[in-house]
């Protein structure tokens, strides 16, 4: 607790350094519930319930897994391609005056995810469950 607080003894824990610690706590927790404030479909983790259904659970990882293999959504909207080379670079420029697709993350048979702050079993076996319905044979490199 002294640590959090930036004190080195109970000596010097004050009400004041309290305060100050929790409200540093909290606006941190605050931030951190708005990263997700400028997507569009993968905003949430929660949808709530209504007088007919119950109030649901979406995993993020599941969400955008979805996104990226449903084949009802040509487009992932809240998800970037970021060009790599010279080409990609001035087919991205010329996207500006002419209709040009951006590639698809299905598009390729391997998928590389990175998890900040690790992967849990239950991610794992989530991850394998949504890729082996949409799109079986895709490689997936966590």
């Amino acid at each position: 607790v002294w640590v959090c607080v930036g004190v080195s003894s109970p000596k010097e824990l004050t009400t004041d350094r309290v305060h100050a610690a929790l409200e540093r706590m909290f606006e941190t927790l605050r931030s951190l519930g708005r990263t997700r404030e400028h997507l569009k479909r993968l905003r949430s983790v929660y949808s709530p319930g209504d007088g007919a259904h119950q109030a649901t659970y979406r995993p993020f990882i599941k969400q955008v897994l979805e996104e990226i293999f449903d084949p009802s959504r040509p487009e992932c909207q809240d998800i970037e391609h970021a060009s790599g080379g010279l080409t990609d670079l001035l087919k991205t420029g010329f996207s500006m005056f002419m209709k040009v697709n951006r590639p698809h993350p299905s598009d390729h048979s391997l998928l590389f995810l990175f998890m900040v702050g690790g992967v849990t079993a239950s991610e794992l076996r989530l991850i394998r469950e949504v890729v082996s319905t949409h799109k079986p044979g895709t490689r997936v490199s966590i």
